[in-house]
């Protein structure tokens, strides 16, 4: 039966009455339909995205379903574990840093040693008048290339202590001692017109460097 064959039967008071009704009923009913449709995709989207992100989390984690959780460390003992590494590896850091101090440091003292031991066995089959002066000369040319304690000649060579002091004795024969009348590097007394040239050591030491070095220069012979 048609709804509009109502109206003759309940009159049009009635029938007004009824058809608002029902059309509020169908409007309800429709906007029901209208919200469960809307509601199943909004789920349907948040389902996606919570499967998205649980299936990034277990990328991170590295486990391949749900069930691996119960195999993961508890994070909180991880947490600490990773906390405790931290502070040991520091310590060794540490540790480390003050060794390879001390290496160096010892390395250095026992460098400086076998330098100074170099330079005075170098130095021994020469007897200079201003030693010192010669030692620091010698030792300003001296480098390490590798274990060997080398000297730098004039023209950039680097060759063994011994043959820089030779070089340096046979070069300089002025900054010899006198081994006598007419040694080798000896100025005669009266050379230049001068007297003799003698000093006191005392008197030598008093001197500035470069007045030292000079006066080894010029022959001058301590007594």
């Amino acid at each position: 039966m048609h709804f509009d064959s109502l109206k003759e039967t309940i009159g049009d008071e009635k029938f007004a009455a009824l058809k608002s009704y029902i059309e509020d009923l169908t409007g309800q009913r429709d906007a029901a339909r209208q919200e469960s449709i809307t509601g199943r995709r909004g789920m349907k989207d948040k389902l996606a995205k919570l499967e998205a992100d649980q299936a990034a989390l277990m990328d991170r984690l590295g486990i391949d379903s749900l069930e691996d959780l119960d195999t993961l460390p508890d994070a909180k003992g991880a947490a600490e574990a990773a906390k405790q590494y931290e502070v040991k590896l520091k310590r060794m850091e540490r540790q480390l840093q003050d060794a390879t101090a001390q290496r160096d440091e010892i390395g250095g003292k026992f460098r400086g040693t076998l330098q100074r031991a170099a330079i005075a066995e170098a130095l021994a089959g020469h007897d200079f008048v201003a030693r010192d002066i010669v030692e620091t000369y010698i030792g300003n040319r001296l480098a390490w290339e590798g274990d060997d304690l080398l000297f730098k000649s004039d023209d950039g060579r680097m060759i063994p202590v011994k043959d820089g002091v030779a070089g340096i004795a046979k070069a300089r024969p002025e900054l010899l001692k006198s081994t006598g009348t007419g040694g080798a590097g000896v100025r005669a007394s009266n050379a230049g017109g001068g007297g003799a040239k003698t000093m006191t050591r005392a008197e030598f030491e008093a001197l500035a460097p470069a007045q030292r070095v000079e006066a080894a220069k010029s022959g001058v012979q301590l007594v």
